[in-house]
């Protein structure tokens, strides 16, 4: 039988894992009389795969979780920067009717300029303060007047609403932290070469054993072949 490719990204190897414990429980489910099923030694080894396996889905959804909360993060930070760059231009043309409009506003974003370099939960406060300020009814003409001043307002309004449901994901996806999607590979591929597959290599021959073991040597080719073709693709 093949053993799994040490080189399988980090999602081919979770997916295979899962895949061998569903066609084991497919096959035990199938007939739960038989030797496979009655077999505590296999049925140990499939254990630790889908232990692992389980630990090794939570972390790529953690990962996944932070990878959006990061991207949400440098979205309203490039809006706050096109707002206060904007703002400063309409404050230095020679326009008068604009440059009062503009500096009107910019008595309010002053004490908000710096606020990407604050941590996420004070940016968001910070953030939250200052949409409030601009929605203030005095402000609203000179908003209006300031081409694009309004459409950044709400577009920020947006990305912050986006970050606070990718925070929301966060807290409920963190609240038990574990090791590394990659961490948990090297565990996960010796469950698989160094014990399901030297196990099923030996029984493989055996009635009852020989459906699930070819299935599972097909799955195992599957995936190294998704590496084979990375490689090739580098």
């Amino acid at each position: 039988m093949k053993k799994a490719k040490t080189s399988l990204r980090v999602t081919v190897a979770d997916n295979l894992s899962d895949t061998l414990v569903r066609l084991y429980d497919d096959a035990v489910a199938e007939n739960p009389e038989g030797a496979l099923a009655k077999d505590a030694n296999l049925a140990a080894i499939v254990g630790e795969v889908r232990s692992i396996s389980a630990q090794m889905t939570s972390a790529i959804k953690r990962e996944r979780v932070s990878l959006g909360l990061e991207e949400a993060d440098s979205a309203r930070d490039q809006l706050l920067s096109r707002f206060f760059t904007l703002l400063a231009g309409y404050g230095a043309i020679p326009n008068e009717q604009k440059q009062n409009a503009a500096e009107k506003l910019m008595a309010v974003s002053e004490k908000y300029k710096g606020i990407a370099a604050e941590s996420y939960a004070r940016e968001s406060a910070l953030i939250e303060s200052m949409l409030e300020d601009f929605a203030a009814e005095k402000l609203l003409e000179s908003i209006e007047s300031l081409e694009g001043i309004g459409e950044l307002l709400a577009m920020i309004r947006s990305a912050q609403d986006r970050f606070n449901r990718e925070s929301d994901n966060a807290t409920d996806v963190n609240t038990s932290k574990g090791d590394s999607a990659y961490a948990l590979k090297k565990p996960l591929l010796a469950a698989i070469n160094e014990k399901l597959v030297p196990y099923l290599a030996a029984l493989q021959a055996v009635e009852g054993y020989k459906a699930f073991a070819a299935k599972c040597d097909f799955e195992l080719g599957k995936a190294n072949a998704s590496a084979s073709r990375k490689k090739s693709d580098d």
